[in-house]
């Protein structure tokens, strides 16, 4: 196991990076940015785009976001995401987050057109006097610049077809390659946005947190979940093999939960049932998503495919272990740690490895189901 110990690493070295572009030393504060004095409440609320995909992707932005509310005098931003990140959702009641609206994927001949337009209805909609984008891309700056919003920041990262369309200052070209992690930290240091930690500390529905007490807490515990679910089968490890760490870490939980989406139902059903006739074994595919991160964040840790509910588990602190596929997870959070089969193979990861980094994760940390109070 690749145990992600070193969480603070990647945001440091991207503080560093951008403080010698900047000039700055350790100590020295950049200049605050234009149009962010917060003496009075001025007219239109704060844009921030997050473009990626994934609802991992979101979290890594959290701490980006939040930082960037804390500088305006609402304490909120209106936030852009895509469709997939299910943002609306994830981030119901984050008190940093007004309100989500999504930014369509496009695809075909037209695509760069319509991302314009789709971005430019969006500044017509919000009605914005900033817009923040946590990437390089130009579509949406040039849409902004169009809408009329009068700040419009930026990675840049010396990409002219969004340069030209922003305000500065800029992350350098030297930094295109760098983790998203890396960017997102020199980031904030060029536009003065604190940020303590990268853990995102999703918070929870209490709702959603009484609605899973009521249906399982019953249960005994410590429960284990297993997230099995992903979105392609690349990323996806077979069921047989989570049946058969169920089966051998059985001393250590009592319940142990199979945490998918309702198209996962019919495949595990197919192939392991036997799993779920002993009353241990409880399939959870129809759970809402902000019933399933109360029922990760309840649960004593995590064991599963590198999807939406691993991601999850970490933001909400709850000891996880990922298996990898097709990418590795990146260390923006102290309670994760991988299993890698090696060049994007997660069929080479065996359940003696898998069984060996839950044992040794329960005896080192000491694992327990956790009370979290309720509406």
């Amino acid at each position: 196991m690749d145990a992600l110990s070193s969480t603070g690493r990647v945001g440091r070295m991207g503080r560093r990076r951008a403080e010698r572009a900047c000039g700055m030393t350790t100590a020295g504060a950049p200049a605050k940015p234009r149009g962010m004095d917060t003496a009075s409440k001025p007219a239109g609320s704060v844009l921030v785009y997050a473009p990626d995909r994934g609802i991992g992707d979101l979290m890594w932005h959290l701490p980006t976001v939040r930082a960037i509310a804390a500088r305006t005098p609402e304490g909120q931003v209106v936030l852009a995401a895509r469709p997939s990140s299910r943002a609306a959702e994830v981030l119901a009641v984050e008190p940093s987050v007004s309100r989500v609206v999504y930014a369509r994927h496009f695809s075909g001949a037209l695509k760069g057109v319509k991302e314009v337009l789709d971005f430019w209805r969006i500044c017509r909609e919000v009605r914005p006097r900033a817009v923040w984008i946590l990437e390089k891309i130009g579509r949406p700056a040039q849409a902004a610049w169009l809408a009329g919003v009068p700040e419009r920041r930026g990675f840049g990262l010396g990409h002219g077809s969004q340069e030209q369309w922003l305000q500065g200052p800029f992350l350098p070209k030297a930094m295109r390659p760098d983790h998203r992690l890396d960017k997102l930290a020199a980031f904030e240091v060029l536009h003065g946005l604190k940020v303590d930690s990268r853990e995102p500390g999703l918070l929870l529905d209490p709702k959603a947190v009484a609605a899973v007490q009521a249906r399982f807490g019953r249960l005994p515990g410590p429960w284990l979940v297993l997230g099995v679910g992903a979105s392609e089968p690349a990323r996806t490890w077979p069921a047989e093999r989570f049946a058969a760490v169920s089966q051998a870490v059985a001393d250590l939980f009592p319940t142990v939960f199979w945490l998918g989406g309702p198209n996962d139902a019919p495949r595990l059903e197919a192939s392991v049932a036997a799993r779920f006739g002993s009353g241990r074994d409880i399939l959870a595919c129809d759970l809402p998503l902000d019933q399933a991160a109360a029922l990760i964040a309840l649960s004593a840790g995590f064991l599963g495919n590198d999807s939406g509910p691993l991601n999850v588990a970490a933001s909400v602190g709850r000891p996880a272990i990922g298996l990898m596929g097709t990418s590795p997870v990146p260390a923006y959070s102290r309670w994760l740690s991988r299993l890698d089969g090696g060049e994007g193979r997660i069929a080479d990861i065996s359940v003696d490895q898998a069984v060996a980094a839950v044992r040794t994760r329960f005896t080192d940390e000491a694992w327990a189901n956790r009370d979290i109070p309720a509406a």
